[in-house]
Parts: structure tokens; sequence; C-alpha cells
């Protein structure tokens, strides 16, 4: 047993049962260890020797006990009271303990008042059992102490966030706003109580979202800082926004498709009547006028998918022959704008989906159409299909222009479009069938490199794989 173990077994009964501050110290007054208590009654500044805890005229006290021991081989247990330096001068009853096998002295300071201790003991262990990060700072922004869950919100050990400034915590969550953080405890001892949610981009995969509440206490000047995590909360937030522009844009829809059918009908039965009679010239413009009449229906076409409900049409089909079919589809628009189209499967065997295979084949259209929009000549459109934990990813890419942060924000959004006379339609038809067959779908992309959509899908649970074949195809 080394001398620090040998040093915890011994006065653990001391110090960890006990609410009361309490250190060790060796003969000559150096602090070796302090508890929990301790670092949060003297957190003022940092301590090395019990002689900057005890006045000077409490001084001559603590000598004569240190000269006992020193000269004993014996236990030896003493109360004397004490003035000591908390915030302001205090005499209070101090214990002392000489323990000779160890060759050093337990203080315990009585500085609370006993029918206190219960409660304040009650607040100190909500502190460490808390399901939200918990820091105790002082009024220079020091770390004094924090509760059990730092590792969780910011995979760093009590050891290397006490005695640092707060700084560290906020520079680790929000590196680009590091600078401004600081001022947050400014405001905070102004205000009394300051939030903010900030952005936290724990790793590549995984990103939270931190609503940080600060309290200043003016009788103690520390601040308590309360980080909670709300990510389920922002993306269902999210969620809401998008099914509700989804709910308003299918009401849009409803009331576009009663207005327009009627007078698109006759436009489109004149049309023909005036191209029956006209000149080259005239017939000329006519179908210009006859274009536009489509667009305009495929415009409404698109808005109504989105106000129909789902999966009428629910059969369990191959993903993969599905795609293959569809890339059949667009491969001969691929090779006339000179891109390159890949596909590549890494599944032994065929794992089926349910649902509608028509609308599914309509998302593979939309993000096929889209990326060969998105590219020029000599791109490469790339899809990936893989199962991995009873689940079927897709990876669509392209190596086109590639989008900003913000227009991956709002890439779902009902009428937002990068693309000239875009609708902004297609891809929150892509959003609403993935999610109507319970898979998910995100978006990765680079400007001037390229972007990919994953989409996942539940496999169905009990169908029977089959032998994966080359040649197979179907045709819906």
């Amino acid at each position: 047993m080394n001398s620090l173990d040998k040093i915890g077994k011994s006065v653990s009964f001391l110090l960890d049962d006990s609410f009361r501050p309490g250190v060790i110290v060796q003969l000559n007054g150096d602090i070796y260890f302090e508890n929990e208590q301790f670092k949060v009654q003297f957190a003022t500044k940092t301590r090395q020797n019990i002689n900057e805890v005890i006045d000077s005229s409490s001084i001559h006290d603590w000598t004569s006990f240190t000269e006992r021991a020193a000269n004993s081989d014996q236990i030896l247990m003493e109360i004397i009271q004490m003035n000591v330096l908390f915030n302001e001068k205090y005499k209070i009853d101090v214990q002392l303990f000489y323990l000779p096998d160890i060759n050093k002295i337990i203080i315990l300071f009585d500085i609370l008042e006993p029918q206190k201790i219960p409660i304040l003991k009650t607040y100190l262990n909500a502190f460490k059992k808390s399901s939200s990060f918990m820091l105790l700072v002082d009024q220079k922004g020091i770390i004094r102490d924090v509760n059990e869950m730092h590792t969780i919100f910011i995979n760093k050990t009590r050891e290397e966030l006490l005695g640092k400034h707060i700084s560290k915590v906020f520079s680790l969550i929000d590196p680009e706003n590091d600078k401004q953080l600081p001022d947050y405890l400014e405001h905070a001892e102004e205000q009394g109580c300051v939030t903010t949610i900030i952005k936290y981009q724990k790793s590549m995969e995984d990103t939270r979202f931190y609503h940080i509440v600060s309290y200043y206490d003016k009788d103690t000047n520390m601040f308590i800082i309360h980080m909670s995590d709300t990510t389920e909360k922002e993306n269902l937030q999210v969620q809401l926004a998008h099914s509700g522009s989804l709910s308003a844009v299918g009401q849009i829809a409803a009331s576009i498709a009663h207005e327009l059918r009627n007078p698109i009908t006759t436009l489109k039965g004149f049309t023909q009547l005036l191209k029956a009679s006209a000149s080259d010239d005239s017939v000329r413009y006519i179908s210009v006028i006859e274009d536009e009449i489509e667009r305009m229906e495929s415009i409404l076409g698109e808005m109504l998918v989105l106000s129909k409900p789902s999966l009428k049409k629910k059969i369990a089909f191959s993903l993969d022959l599905l795609i293959a079919d569809m890339v059949a589809v667009i491969k001969p628009k691929a090779n006339m704008e000179g891109i390159e189209v890949i596909k590549k499967i890494e599944l032994n065997n065929v794992p089926l989906i349910y649902g509608d295979p028509d609308k599914i084949k309509q998302v593979l259209l939309n993000l096929f159409k889209n990326a060969l929009e998105a590219m020029k000549e000599g791109g490469t459109l790339s899809t990936l299909l893989a199962e991995d934990n009873g689940k079927l990813n897709l990876v669509v890419s392209d190596t086109g222009k590639g989008m900003t942060d913000h227009q991956v924000s709002q890439v779902f959004m009902p009428f937002f479009s990068s693309k000239p006379g875009g609708t902004g339609l297609g891809l929150p038809f892509v959003l609403k069938t993935v999610e109507d067959h319970g898979g998910t779908i995100k978006v990765e992309s680079k400007v001037d490199i390229g972007t990919q959509f994953i989409l996942s899908f539940p496999l169905l649970s009990d169908s029977k794989t089959i032998p994966l074949k080359k040649t197979q195809s179907i045709v819906l």
C-alpha cells in the first residue's frame, strides 16, 4: 500500500463523511489535501499553507499543537477556538487530529452552525448528483468545483478543470466565440442571471445543444453555472417546424388545386383551338404558352404530392433493384452531359424494405436530378447501398458545386431553392416520403467539392433475404 492510499484509508472517515471543511497538513503547515467543503468555503484564492487560513492572533495556538505533535508518537486530538480568515475574520472551533502513522495533522473547521449542516449537505448532494453539468466559479472566473457530469458534457477530467479559467470550458464548446464568452460572467454579475444556448460539435457525428444558465451570488461572490443538454428539444423544434411547413403547404396546395385546375384546363383548350388555325409564327408562340402551362401543372403536381396521404400502396420490395432501374433511367441523360454514374453495393443478400416503391422511385429521381443539375461535364454521380445494424443505408453523392452551411440548414424547407426557377418542393417531398417510410435523411456538403444525401431505412424484419444476382431487375 503506497503512502497516499495509507493516508486515504486513515482519514476518509474524517474528511469524506463530514460536511465540515477539512484539510490534511504537514507538521510545517503545508496543505497536503483539501476536501470538497474546504475548497468551497475557502475558494477565494489558492492556499499553500494553513497559516493563510488561520489569523495571526491564533498562530500561537496552532504552533503549540504542532510542537506537541512533533514530540509525540501517539494520536493527539484537541478542540481550539481560533480566528480564521473566511472572507472576514471568524472565531470558530477548530478540531485538530495528529496521526503519528502518517505524521500529518487533520484539521476540521466548524464554520457552520450544527443545525444548518443537514440542509446545506442536501444542497451539496443536489449539486453533485445533478443530471446537468454544474460548475462553481469565483469572481475571477476560476473554476473551484464541478459536479460529476464533466466527462459526459465535455469529456474532461476533474483535474483538468479545477483551477482553470471558465473560458477553457467555453472555448471547448464554442471555439469561434470564446473571446466574447468571458464577458458572459460580467453580464451575470450585473443582472444576477443570464442564459444562452450554444451549439457544440462534440464529434463529427454528434452535434449537441447546451443551454447554459449562470447565476451570481452576491453573498459569496461566486457564480453557479448550470449547463443542460437540450439537443432533443432543439431537434424536435426543427422537426415541428418542418411538419408545420409541410402542413401549410398541403393546405395551400389543396386551395391552389381548386382555384387553378379549371383555368388551366380552359387555357389548354383555347390554345389547342388557336393552334389549329394559327400561322407558323403564331404556332411557335402558342407552343411556348403550352410549355408554360405544362410547367404550371408540374409545379401544382409537386405541391399536391405533399398534401396527399402517404403509403396507400404498401409492399415489400428491394431497394437495390429499384435503384438499378432508376440509374438506368437517368444514365442516358448523364452520358449526354459527360457525367459518370457509379453504383456500389456492399450487400451479401437483397434485404427488403416495406412501403410504396413508386414514392421511393420519385425520391431517387429527385435526388439524381438535383445531382445532375449541380454538376458540369466530368462530374460523378455515385450511389452506395449498404446494410448496418438492421438499417439499409443509401448514400447519393455528387461532385458538384456543393452548398454553404446556411443552404444545408434550409434545404428541406418548402419553397427554398438555390436553383434558378426551382420550386423548392422536391426535397421537402423527399424528406416527407423518407420519414413516412420510418427512415431518416441527412445532408453533408462542401462548397466546390460536392454533396451527399444519406438515407436510412428500417429493414423488413420478418422478410427472407434472397441471394444477390447482378442480372435481377424490376419494373414498377
